[in-house]
């Protein structure tokens, strides 16, 4: 993830990104009698200037983006939004055009799948447009896929959100409907052979050394008494590091707050140390772990990094947590007899 991503949908860039391939509706109901081929959210006019937020629902999964300072954020946690499927959604209302009106009867809905959020069966998928002022500029409800309708986009059932009215539409409104799929998570990607050292500290304070050298790991022989490196595992830690993404983010705690262990440093030969420690607040050893990421350096990698994660504590995927639970055993295994 790179700053220049952070602010594709500030100021000015957001409103030509928006506008450019989507116009947002408003205030226009698709009329009783829409011909097809006719725009299902006829009369939008120039309102991309005044979106500031926008509220996603599906299921139980609920996502919040506001503008802050000219960039859409996360309302959660602040933290930047990847553009795309942001546009993606704007854009796919905005070209969506009538192939044939639905049912009106609400008792019908979730047949189609545009039953209210929260009804028992055949519930959509909604997405409310409003101001700063927190005016509703827009509100959809998108419902199942009709793949046996042509054109590029296929077909989709939709109706809007105040409006027992449904309709078949040339359109694709499937934003994501997990947190991470709003985010570019990839926060960095190097060579591994750029790594030149990493160490562990395990939940019970232990520290492992490991040097590194031309993509790989080795730890330290006074530490392995009996025992040898364990390959596989000394590479998911290389590999780690290699992309380092991340599953969530929230605000992170006060900077005074300290740190629960266990932490994970990485050496790098521009001279960059990246450090992920599990933070308090953390939800358990087998629930969702978070962790601050400290950055330190003259390079660009460093400060890039930093800057994109200064004031975020982040979650990582399973696999990837699993590592802060090692202990020196785990990065061991008894040599053959």
């Amino acid at each position: 993830m790179n700053q220049k991503s952070f602010l594709m949908l500030g100021g000015a860039t957001a409103l030509s990104l928006i506008a450019a391939g989507a116009a947002l509706f408003r205030g226009g109901n698709a009329p009783a009698f829409s011909e097809a081929g006719e725009p299902l959210f006829p009369g939008l006019g120039d309102a991309s200037a005044e979106v500031a937020r926008v509220e996603f629902r599906e299921g139980d999964f609920t996502m919040t983006i506001e503008s802050r300072d000219g960039v859409f954020v996360d309302a959660a946690s602040g933290f930047p939004i990847d553009p795309e499927p942001l546009r993606d959604l704007v854009s796919g209302m905005t070209m969506a055009t009538i192939a044939e009106a639905k049912t009106s009867d609400p008792a019908r809905h979730a047949d189609l799948q545009l039953a209210d959020i929260g009804a028992e069966d055949g519930a959509g998928s909604e997405a409310i447009l409003m101001d700063v002022e927190g005016d509703t500029l827009a509100h959809v409800i998108a419902g199942q896929r009709d793949f046996t309708l042509g054109g590029v986009t296929g077909g989709q059932y939709a109706r809007h959100g105040d409006e027992d009215a449904t309709w078949l539409v040339h359109a694709r409104l499937d934003p994501p409907s997990s947190r991470a799929g709003w985010f570019d998570t990839r926060l960095m990607e190097v060579d591994a052979v750029e790594l030149t050292g990493a160490t562990l500290t395990t939940e019970d304070g232990s520290v492992i050394t490991m040097s590194g050298e031309d993509g790989t790991l080795t730890i330290d022989p006074l530490l392995m008494t009996g025992r040898v490196p364990a390959e596989n595992q000394l590479n998911r830690i290389v590999r780690f590091f290699e992309t380092l993404d991340f599953a969530d983010v929230r605000a992170g705690m006060a900077s005074d707050s300290e740190a629960a262990g266990p932490a994970l440093q990485a050496s790098l030969e521009d001279g960059t140390t990246i450090t992920l420690t599990q933070v308090s607040g953390s939800d358990g050893a087998d629930e969702t772990r978070w962790f601050r990421i400290d950055v330190s350096g003259n390079s660009g990698l460093s400060d890039e990094l930093a800057a994109t994660t200064a004031g975020f504590e982040f979650s990582m995927s399973s696999s990837d947590a699993e590592v802060f639970s090692w202990t020196l055993d785990d990065l061991t295994e008894e040599t053959s007899s």
